[in-house]
């Protein structure tokens, strides 16, 4: 069984764009100006209609094979040097207290992120398990799957321990994982969450990924493909603030109020966008993927950490 590298070590990184911070989260002029122009119909898609100014950097095309009655895609795009000029724009967001966000929208191709989501889509073995929540068991209301190099320990989340697939079961997984060590040099991750929204009343409720075996400080990576989403984040309330709590290196407590709307950040996490959560953010922080009537497609979200 092999499992991917921690980090990379490859020559010609891509650039970062401008590296604009953006506390806020104000979105730049030429932001706005493709998030106009993409096609935002998350009922479907259809690739010959799909244009992006980075298409021309990038060759793309399905490759599949057969494994053992699996039909996998390799050698998805062969990627140019980006020139300054046409390179993913990386918007930082200062959450405060060692917490912030790292976004990018438009990390992978328009077109080569619909290869990814039509892969995802078709190929993953989803299931929606039976959870625990506040003493009562219920369906959980998206599907998931989960991908760990071997030898890790196990991951339980409302009572549910879920399979742990390879990394050699789905190779275009680790194409996604090598592009997440390009953008962020020095970052390790050795497990990978899926969860598949189908529709308008999939969600993810209030929560923090702080379990123990992510550490005290984790770092994820989260990669969205498919139906725009709102990512909602508020800040917790803490019976001690976060400074006098921040030697311990435990999980923060769970007791929330009201946020104040300074206290939130919002962001529409965009087809084919990475979002980093880093520092105290799930231990300062809760974040969802609220129900939204509008939000009729599909969407597929991977999340990828790092176990100890």
């Amino acid at each position: 069984m092999t499992s991917p590298p921690h980090n990379s070590t490859a020559d010609n990184q891509p650039s970062d764009g401008t590296g604009k911070v953006l506390s806020d989260g104000q979105m730049t002029a030429n932001e706005e100006a493709e998030s106009f122009n993409e096609n935002k119909n998350c009922s479907g898609h259809k690739l010959e209609e799909m244009t992006d100014k980075d298409d021309s950097n990038y060759k793309t095309g399905l490759h599949y094979h057969q494994d053992k009655g699996r039909m996998s895609l390799t050698s998805i795009v062969a990627v140019k040097s980006p020139s300054s000029s046409d390179a993913p724009i990386r918007r930082t967001i200062d959450l405060g207290h060692g917490s912030d966000l790292i976004y990018i929208q438009r990390f992978l191709p328009f077109q080569q992120s619909w290869t990814f989501f039509d892969y995802l889509d078709k190929h993953i073995p989803w299931t929606r398990p039976t959870i625990r929540v506040f003493g009562r068991s219920c369906l959980q209301p998206r599907d998931t799957c989960y991908v760990a190099s071997s030898g890790l320990t196990a991951l339980v989340y409302s009572g549910y321990r879920p399979n742990a697939y390879s990394w050699d079961d789905f190779p275009p997984l680790k194409e996604i994982l090598d592009a997440i060590f390009k953008a962020l040099p020095g970052s390790r991750f050795n497990s990978l969450l899926l969860n598949r929204y189908k529709g308008a009343s999939d969600y993810v409720s209030w929560h923090a990924d702080d379990e123990k075996i992510y550490g005290p400080t984790p770092e994820i990576a989260s990669v969205s493909f498919g139906c725009e989403r709102d990512f909602v984040l508020k800040k917790k309330k803490h019976e001690e603030s976060s400074q006098e709590k921040r030697g311990e290196g435990g999980p923060a407590l769970k007791r929330l109020k009201k946020s104040s709307r300074e206290n939130q950040q919002s962001l529409a996490l965009k087809h084919g966008s990475l979002l980093v959560m880093r520092g105290y953010t799930q231990r300062d922080w809760i974040h969802s993927v609220p129900k939204r009537a509008k939000a009729e497609g599909t969407r597929i979200n991977l999340t990828f950490r790092l176990v100890l």
